[in-house]
């Protein structure tokens, strides 16, 4: 197998390990029932089963010493946390009836392998030897994941509605978010400190430049016979440069340019450093129409975590529940976060800060299931630990999606536009 399969036998090493998964050393250990949900059951051996698998995932899968040992310490809260709600959505399931096709389950797996760069039947074949599963338990389990995600396309993608008025609400109270700072384009060419050590030397060489693009030649007709000799770098041009993003020396020669204006030589890192200012651009702010996909793909985020948490909140009352979490993972409720509270459209960018260490891993899509959206915000239901998406389990369990896909099956309907009037909007300069 070539490179890129190996790095999908990983990927779905992820998504087969908890079907064949060795029970925890402690082979003595006497089982019990830790949590039901209605009809549902999670046993103490499905709980080690599955910290044993998240343990090693994390120990695999994160490098940084203290969050690795930070998800060490909260895997116990985690993976009860995970079985929590994936019983809740599994009691769900068989309350409203929902059955996966076998043909779904077809289409879940070839889109698996074709995301994962799996081609060929030898390539899949050795991937579930590598995992130490079979098709059969492969299929087993993503039926299982695909259940659940067609509860939350019934019954929280469905709800969700998103229209321009409401992207165009936030676009005029938040206008200052789309502003582009003053912009110059630059070029710039380098007198090389390492060719010409002399500080004299290389002040001549570079007045000589600036002076021939004064004089009408292009910068880099005027340095090309400086180049020849190996005294200069090639001309480079620097694209747009905002505030903050050259040296401060350099940053105040820039900015002092007009269009088309040279710089006198300027000390810098490598040499003495000549610039042009080929354009300028004025701060302006965005026009919605360059962002009403972002607005729309934040606000969609933000109504599913709202409606997503306020479901699954709805599905706790109305279950019967006893748990009964060893005592490594009695915190694990404070990990299912708070009910959202605010209903106002204007409030969908306050942002939240995804858990540290976050990752996302290769995707095992399901057929006519809802796919997380971009938006980096974590919504309830959402894997803490840092390790998985929710199409590769890495826990053993069924990580909620993060949010809808527009257009599938349970999913978000195409807004129809709503338009409550002109934007608030600066138009770019001529030539953006």
């Amino acid at each position: 197998m070539d490179r890129k399969s190996k790095l999908s036998v990983a990927s779905l090493l992820l998504l087969a390990v908890p079907l064949a998964a060795p029970r925890p050393a402690c082979a003595e250990i006497l089982d019990k029932v830790v949590l039901r949900i209605n009809d549902e059951i999670a046993t103490l051996v499905d709980y080690q089963r599955r910290k044993a698998e998240m343990i090693d995932d994390i120990n695999h899968r994160e490098r940084d010493p203290a969050e690795r040992q930070r998800l060490l310490g909260q895997a116990g809260e985690i993976v009860f946390k995970d079985l929590y709600e994936e019983l809740l959505l599994r009691s769900r399931a068989g309350q409203i009836d929902v059955d996966i096709t076998d043909d779904q389950v077809d289409r879940a797996i070839q889109q698996m392998r074709e995301s994962n760069g799996i081609k060929s039947d030898q390539d899949f074949q050795a991937a579930l030897a590598q995992s130490g599963t079979t098709l059969p338990k492969l299929r087993e389990r993503l039926r299982g994941d695909l259940r659940l995600r067609e509860v939350l396309g019934k019954e929280v993608n469905s709800k969700i509605k998103v229209d321009e008025e409401d992207q165009r609400r936030y676009y005029r109270k938040h206008v200052d978010e789309f502003r582009v700072p003053e912009q110059v384009q630059m070029k710039e060419v380098v007198v090389l400190e390492t060719a010409v050590p002399s500080a004299e030397e290389r002040a001549r060489i570079a007045g000589e430049i600036r002076a021939a693009v004064v004089a009408g030649k292009p910068l880099d007709k005027a340095s090309e016979p400086y180049l020849a000799k190996g005294q200069v770098s090639a001309v480079t041009d620097l694209g747009l440069v905002s505030p903050g993003d050259l040296d401060p020396t350099l940053e105040k020669a820039a900015w002092s340019l007009a269009k088309g204006a040279v710089s006198v030589p300027v000390a810098g890192r490598g040499g003495l450093h000549v610039l042009q200012a080929i354009d300028r651009h004025e701060s302006h702010i965005r026009p919605f129409s360059e962002v009403a996909a972002a607005i729309q793909s934040k606000e969609e985020q933000r109504v599913y975590s709202e409606k997503l948490a306020q479901y699954m909140a709805d599905l706790q009352k109305q279950s019967l529940i006893v748990a009964d979490p060893p005592a490594e993972a009695a915190g694990f409720r404070n990990l299912l976060g708070p009910v959202p509270t605010s209903t106002d459209p204007l409030d969908v960018f306050k942002s939240t800060t995804p858990t540290a260490g976050a990752a996302k891993a290769p995707a095992a899509p399901g057929a006519g299931t809802p796919a997380a959206p971009a938006a980096g915000t974590t919504a309830p239901g959402t894997s803490t630990s840092g390790t998985s998406s929710p199409e590769t389990p890495a826990s053993g369990t069924m990580k909620l999606p993060t949010g809808p896909a527009p257009n599938t099956p349970g999913g978000l309907p195409t807004p129809k536009p709503t338009d409550p009037g002109p934007p608030v909007e600066t138009p770019p300069p001529p030539g953006r």
